[in-house]
């Protein structure tokens, strides 16, 4: 007998343990093993630094990685992610681990400048390009982005690096799948803490989209859920969508940019938020929406009265921040509904 994978790190009261095998050195070509010191790279100035899976806290190599750099991950489920990462060695920082989730259309990029901030303080950090935006992780059916699949990569991911328990930072479409994940078993038991930036808990957000406390604001700002769900809405309307959040973020093609709205499809499906009611551009017009009524009067869409949360997030154990902006036209975050949060 021998260790389950997930198993704390350095856990192990079984017959034997199993044979440790080789990873490759971020930044490098280079094979590795165990507490091995991997050949400098231009992000840790050019000194040797611990291999991705020796000993936590191990490091007798001459410096560490504190620029965020990126390299690929596989799960267990053959996706291959492309990720960033910053800090002292791959099993631990010397305050722990922290994954970043990033938000529509945006991808790990995003948080560089927050993961060198993370590094230099101590912790280690990973920001992978999620599923839809990985090539190696864009599985080519709607069906493939249900939000559980999404919220067990976060896991998946966790368990290929060695991350036992640790903090989560998500922002927009990763915020909700951060609360989603934190609200679930194995994230109260393996989170440390989670802050969400720009969306509000599920529950409260669901709240303010539909139902009698409904923040009527908040239904009309929301109106491009009901767009960004459309069948290819990603090549609609001579590829307006992709030409406009796709092409700049990255994506080459407009099939591959639906992967990425199929996030929306995949929350509302498994009911993670409740959906506002669809209104007509006219409607939107005179309730001063001005924004959503031009994108309702473009791609169009049936007017209905929405669809309620199916799945609730529920109470949040851990230590839990939400930071939001009060310039954000689409996510009024400064409203009653979002502050019921706490």
């Amino acid at each position: 007998t021998f260790p389950c994978p997930n198993a704390e790190p350095g856990w192990n009261q079984c017959e034997s343990a199993p044979a440790d095998p080789k990873t490759t050195c971020l930044g490098s070509s280079a094979a590795c093993n165990g507490n091995q010191c991997c050949p400098g790279v231009a992000e840790s100035c050019w000194k040797t630094f611990p291999c991705p899976n020796a000993k936590p806290g191990w490091n007798q190599c001459e410096g560490s990685l504190t620029t965020p750099l990126s390299t690929q991950v596989t799960t267990a489920n053959n996706l291959t992610f492309d990720c960033r990462f910053a800090g002292l060695d791959l099993g631990a920082g010397k305050k722990g681990n922290v994954m970043l989730l990033h938000g529509f259309p945006s991808r790990s990029s995003m948080y560089i400048p927050l993961m060198s901030e993370l590094a230099r303080v101590g912790y280690h950090s990973v920001a992978c390009d999620q599923r839809g935006y990985s090539p190696g992780a864009s599985p080519e059916m709607e069906a493939d982005y249900n939000y559980n699949l999404l919220r067990h990569d976060i896991f998946s991911v966790a368990n290929a690096l060695g991350f036992h328990k640790f903090h989560v930072i998500g922002h927009d479409h990763g915020a909700v799948l951060g609360w989603y994940a934190a609200g679930s078993k194995q994230g109260q038991k393996r989170f440390l803490s989670y802050t969400a930036m720009s969306i509000p808990h599920n529950d409260a957000f669901s709240a303010g989209l539909y139902g009698p406390d409904a923040d009527a604001e908040q239904q009309m700002a929301s109106q491009y859920f009901s767009i960004f769900t459309m069948p290819k809405s990603a090549s609609m309307k001579n590829n307006t969508l992709f030409n406009s959040l796709g092409r700049p973020n990255g994506f080459d093609t407009s099939s591959h940019f639906q992967k990425a709205l199929w996030w929306y499809n995949g929350a509302f499906d498994v009911g993670v938020l409740a959906m506002p009611p669809s209104y007509s551009a006219q409607y939107l017009a005179s309730h001063g929406s001005i924004q959503s009524a031009a994108m309702r009067e473009y791609f169009g869409g049936d007017e209905n009265d929405g669809l309620p949360q199916k799945v609730a997030t529920g109470q949040i154990s851990m230590p839990t921040l939400y930071v939001c902006g009060t310039d954000d036209t689409f996510i009024l975050c400064d409203h009653e509904y979002a502050r019921n949060t706490k």
